[in-house]
Parts: C-alpha cells; sequence; structure tokens
C-alpha cells in the first residue's frame, strides 16, 4: 500500500500548531485492512471525518444522519453548506428511502453501479435532509473494494465529496490527501492508489431530459445510449 516515506502508516502523525481557537488534530494513517476499516465504520459513527480511496479518487466522508459531522465535513472542504455533498451507498436499495427512482434511474444502476457515476435524483418528500436542502440528492456507488467494505461496515450512506479543498485537485493517493487536506480529518484509510484518478460523471435525473454535470470517465453516449 502507498505511504509517506517520513511515517509509519500505524503510527499517528502530529500536526502542526494552529490558532488556539482551532485546536489541533491528530490525524491516524491506517492500513485499508478489515480490521481498521471497522474501526473506521465505528468512528463514523461517533462523529469522525475520515478519508478513505474510492475506484476514482480519495474521498472525504461523515455520517449523513448527523448535522454536526457533516458540517465538519464542508469545513474540511472549504466549501458553503449550501452546496450538496454525494452520498456513498454499497447498493441501489440504499437510495429508495431518500429519493425517488425511476426506471432510467434503475438501469442505470443496474448497468453502472458500482461504478464512476454519479446520479442526481429527486429528493423523496420526508426523506432525510444532508448539508443543502434543496429538491434533489446525488448518489454513487464506488468500484473500490475498501471503500464498499467501509459503506457494508457502516451500514447507511455516507456523504462524501472528494478529499481536497474546494478548487484543490482530487487527490488518488493517501500522500495527496495529506498534502491537501493534512491534520483536518481524523484518519486516513491508506488503500493506495485509486484506479481511474478523475471524478466521476454526474448525471442530473431529477428533470424531464437527463443532464450531465459534470463529464467523468463515463461519456454521455455511453449512459444516455444505455437507458
Amino acid at each position: 500500500m502507498a505511504g509517506c516515506k517520513d511515517h509509519d502508516p500505524r503510527r499517528p502523525v502530529r500536526a502542526r500548531p494552529r490558532a488556539a481557537s482551532a485546536p489541533a488534530l491528530i490525524t491516524h494513517r491506517w492500513p485499508a485492512d478489515p480490521e481498521h476499516i471497522t474501526r473506521a465504520a465505528q468512528r463514523l459513527h461517533q462523529g469522525a471525518v475520515i478519508a478513505f480511496p474510492t475506484d476514482t479518487v480519495y474521498a472525504v466522508g461523515a455520517r449523513a444522519l448527523d448535522p454536526s459531522a457533516v458540517r465538519r465535513l464542508y469545513a474540511v472542504k472549504r466549501r458553503s453548506d449550501q452546496q450538496p455533498v454525494v452520498l456513498l451507498v454499497s447498493e441501489p436499495d440504499q437510495v429508495r428511502g431518500w429519493a425517488v427512482v425511476g426506471e432510467r434511474a434503475e438501469a442505470l444502476m443496474t448497468r453502472f453501479w458500482p461504478g464512476p457515476l454519479t446520479l442526481v435524483l429527486p429528493r423523496r418528500a420526508g426523506g432525510p435532509i444532508v448539508g443543502a436542502a434543496g429538491p434533489t440528492v446525488a448518489f454513487r456507488a464506488p468500484d473500490n473494494p475498501v471503500a464498499l467494505q467501509l459503506l457494508r461496515a457502516f451500514g447507511e450512506p455516507i456523504a462524501s465529496s472528494s478529499a481536497n479543498r474546494a478548487g484543490a485537485p482530487p487527490p488518488v493517493d493517501a500522500d495527496g490527501v495529506f498534502k491537501s487536506i493534512e491534520h483536518e480529518v481524523d484518519l486516513i484509510l491508506d488503500g493506495g492508489p485509486t484506479v481511474i484518478g478523475t471524478p466521476s460523471t454526474i448525471l442530473d435525473l431529477s428533470g424531464d431530459v437527463p443532464r450531465v454535470l459534470r463529464q467523468g470517465s463515463l461519456s454521455e453516449m455511453e449512459l444516455l445510449g444505455s437507458s
């Protein structure tokens, strides 16, 4: 697995001094083995913000149903809480309590999940609200064994974004996470470099006509020609 040359991945890395009003964190870097993945899931339930690999880039995540943890996620990103986050899921069934899943969405999830496709769907009436309280919710099932094991151990969707500050390049390994959001997260699961290395394609299915909001490794022709 990838690791910093100067640090044992099992040892905590001490933070640089910060202002008294913002106590420094000690960010732990854990190997992405079953024991540490289970411990990371437990930490998420306790309100931790963690970084972990997906098939595209490294993600930073928090418990979607914990408003305090989600606020910390936004703070790590240095982004407005009016911008949406993506809910990572282990399987399509986890989407149904949060959003309205139509036939096109069903077909796309069947074909491209797990994989580098984020779907924006209409929020289900009375469903949970995470971050920005808009009419839609974004979902993805990542095709990465570490991410999927974490999601299954956690048992709920994880509110997520790429593990970088807003405007910076998304990291593709744990070293990149340290460089981008060093000591802003509680722990990093080091699962080595990601396979794809570019963000997912975002497809908005909330309206009458599907719209690609961000072009990733999947093309519009691949997506809309398949559904």
